[in-house]
């Protein structure tokens, strides 16, 4: 006789067992996978962020160049790129206190870097 302590599990609960699994495991996977590439998209758009910040802060320092300028551009990481582009803006003249007066020319900087999942563009201005 055996006791009921003892007795395994009937086949139609090994069964709901199975049932369960093969709905619940496949819900869990593809969770998880969601969850890892939204965690990789938002990682590149935050990492395409702060290289084109770099970018635009590296030619904020360099000395200004009259369009088409053509300024020295930071070393990227494999799988990203970055591009910089100037317009001429404007040009307007301070009223100097003497007989001479000062140019100044604004230029539109935009830096542009492509990443392994998109790009993003970063538009700035500088001064002469």
């Amino acid at each position: 006789m055996v006791k009921d302590k003892e007795r395994g599990f009937t086949l139609v609960e090994a069964l709901i067992l199975l049932a369960i699994a093969s709905v619940a495991l496949p819900a869990l996977l593809t969770a998880v996978s969601t969850t890892a590439q939204v965690t990789d998209n938002a990682y590149d758009r935050s990492l395409l962020f702060e290289l084109a910040q770099s970018q635009f802060e590296d030619v904020q320092r360099q000395t200004f160049q009259t369009s088409p300028a053509s300024y020295t551009l930071i070393s990227m990481p494999t799988g990203y790129s970055v591009a910089v582009t100037t317009v001429s803006a404007v040009t307007y003249t301070y009223p100097a206190p003497s007989s001479t007066a000062t140019a100044e020319t604004v230029q539109q900087v935009t830096v542009t870097v492509t990443g392994v999942r998109g790009n993003l563009t970063f538009i700035g201005y500088k001064v002469r």
